[in-house]
């Protein structure tokens, strides 16, 4: 069959054969073995998943060369960080590079086609200091392996740009898709095989609007790579929790297995969240709103769900303890799905605008991958009438961290962090993994959906503590969110904006008494057991990819997202069993096969919709023979 070209991803050949009858190898050979490279940054969400998933593919672990251990090994075992002793990978091994950045910095190096743009955090131009390094956990080079030159897998920046993955969305137009470009000295070798870190100067000038470029790149793909959670980590030391749920298990797949903190109403989220309620001692009557089955505003003290066995409620703590927020101050796709989920379902609870939510949500600036634009809608809105007493105060005392390693180690389960709760990964929470870098890892909250509202669940059942009544973040929860018919169904005439699961809102729709028309699906699902802050991080791939260093590029590309792909559709254990350990789950089997179909599919004549009038990805594409892309 024919080879894939080495330039484009669209309307050639089908790769599958190539894969059948290639040589296998033994899994657990070393990663020292892999000459060509696939280079990915973005999402910390979903940054240990794919650093596992590259492992897996390549059978060989990177070696990060940390002075603590980062959780990945070939086991016959599950749990968390343990991969398949089944993992193969074809006989020219590609080593997969995966560097935690953050989505808006991995949205910054896709459009800009610059893999410097894969920094850590917010660089301010004219700014000098520490590098600007992305996080440490999962290791972004191979101290092992440095590969030859040693810029190949031992340095950074990377060499190039593969693939991007964000957890929100690109632009709905190509006119959207600008970024800005920060430039820094030097502009390579920034950390080394050795562990050496380069002095880095960030550039006194930016280039403040670069946009995509089509006639370089072609059109952009945008498709989803897996279903993800965002869990809400909390801190519950020295606080009274009746709710909690100690679960153990490895690899929770199920409701009664993943060791729940605090089972939080979505009554008690939009008051946590707004810096409604500041204090976990608070036990003011009639504090925060919620909605019964009937979709009739209730009042209670922001402690209502916190009744011991006898039926008795208790503040969660019974002195002063503020609620601090942890958050991301570099750009995040959790931060989008967190802030789309308090948009959507916050105001439908203030029906008067008595409570500040409708105020605070009546805006363009959210959701955002900005955490601060929420901040600044609280301020804005908490900083006048009833609640301008405390409220700025508050949010100034609210904690900013980098990535999902750093929100998950500044919750951690230390009792010096008590009272503390943010939003982060699944997989930088217990059970998916024991410890953040050196830090134990935080415990997740189990969330209160629509499904149980329109049941009349308002509050966890703690006269058996043991039974976990609210939805946690686990595999299963997230795959029942995504089966929620009123999604849209994938057709092969989709484009990259379609493949926005954000944008598939209702239509109209009334549910337990609450009118829902227009707004968006996955956050107020009434699936049973869907877990409401479920969302995806997507891989954003070029239609063409010209200048080929490495003339393998392409087919090296394909053939890794054939595999991965192939794996979700045919339900391949070693994909599956990856993707669960990090509490995420493969896509519907609907969107796997539309995507193969689509993009690398056995159509040769196949024009896609995201190359508009392209029969390949390079055509009509600037120098399409020899230049463009790097």
């Amino acid at each position: 069959m024919k080879m894939q070209s080495s330039k484009y991803m669209l309307g050639t050949a089908s790769v599958f054969a190539l894969l059948a009858s290639s040589t296998i190898t033994p899994a657990n050979a070393q990663a020292s073995t892999a000459t060509a490279g696939i280079y990915a940054g973005g999402s910390t969400l979903a940054s240990e998943a794919f650093r596992q998933i590259f492992d897996c593919y390549m059978g060989g672990i990177v070696g990060s060369g940390t002075s603590y251990p980062d959780g990945f090994a070939f086991s016959s075992s599950t749990g968390p960080g343990k991969l398949p002793t089944t993992c193969t990978l074809v006989s020219v091994p590609v080593q997969g590079m995966y560097a935690g950045v953050g989505s808006g910095n991995g949205v910054r190096g896709f459009i800009t086609n610059n893999p410097q743009q894969w920094y850590n955090g917010t660089a301010t131009p004219g700014s000098s200091g520490a590098p600007p390094l992305p996080a440490n956990q999962p290791a972004m080079i191979d101290l092992a392996n440095p590969g030859t030159p040693a810029t190949k897998f031992g340095s950074y920046p990377y060499p190039r740009v593969d693939i991007g993955l964000s957890d929100s969305p690109l632009g709905t137009t190509l006119a959207a898709l600008t970024t800005s470009s920060v430039s820094f000295n030097p502009t390579q070798s920034w950390t080394t095989t050795g562990g050496a870190l380069a002095t880095v100067t960030v550039n006194s000038t930016f280039t403040a609007s670069v946009a995509y470029n089509t006639t370089v790149y072609g059109n952009p793909i945008q498709v989803p790579a897996f279903e993800v959670n965002v869990a809400i980590g909390v801190n519950t030391s020295t606080m009274t929790v009746n709710s909690a749920v100690a679960g153990t298990g490895a690899t929770p797949g199920t409701q009664a297995n993943q060791g729940a903190a605090i089972q939080l109403s979505t009554a008690q989220m939009c008051a946590i969240f707004t810096g409604l309620v500041t204090d976990w001692n608070d036990v003011t009557a009639n504090k925060i709103p919620y909605l019964n089955n009937a979709g009739t505003q209730v009042l209670a003290a922001f402690n209502y769900t916190n009744a011991n066995s006898g039926g008795t409620l208790q503040a969660y703590s019974s002195s002063s303890l503020p609620i601090r927020i942890v958050y991301r101050g570099d750009g995040s796709g959790t931060s989008f799905i967190l802030t789309n989920y308090l948009k959507a379902v916050c105001p439908l609870l203030d029906s008067t605008g008595a409570f500040g939510y409708k105020s605070i949500f009546n805006t363009t600036t959210l959701p955002s991958t900005s955490f601060a634009n929420l901040i600044a809608r609280i301020d804005a809105v908490r900083g006048s009438g009833p609640w301008s007493a405390s409220t700025t105060v508050t949010t100034n005392t609210w904690i900013s961290a980098t990535g999902s390693s750093g929100v998950a180690s500044a919750i951690s389960t230390n009792s010096g962090n008590a009272g503390r709760i943010g939003y982060v990964s699944a997989d930088f929470t217990q059970p998916y993994t024991t410890q953040v870098g050196t830090i134990a890892a935080p415990r997740s909250a189990a969330l209160q959906n629509e499904q149980l509202r329109g049941a009349g669940t308002y509050v966890p059942n703690n006269a058996t503590p043991t039974t976990l009544e609210f939805i946690a973040p686990t595999p299963d929860a997230a795959a029942a969110a995504w089966g929620d018919t009123r999604l849209k169904t994938p057709v092969t005439t989709w484009t990259w904006n379609d493949y926005n699961i954000y944008a598939n809102v209702f239509g109209t729709v009334t549910q337990s008494g609450v009118t829902v028309t227009g707004l968006p699906v996955l956050p107020l699902t009434n699936r049973l057991n869907a877990y409401p802050l479920s969302g995806t991080t997507f891989l954003d791939l070029y239609s063409c990819y010209n200048v080929q260093a490495d003339t393998n590029r392409v087919t090296n590309l394909v053939n890794f997202l054939t595999w991965y792909f192939a794996g979700a559709d045919a339900g391949d254990p070693d994909v599956a069993q990856v993707a669960e350990n990090a509490g995420f789950h493969l896509l519907p089997v609907t969107y796997v096969r539309n995507i193969q179909k689509q993009y690398w599919g056995s159509n040769t004549t196949n024009i896609a919709a995201a190359a508009a009038t392209q029969a390949n990805g390079c055509l009509n594409v600037a120098n399409g023979a020899s230049g463009g892309a790097k």
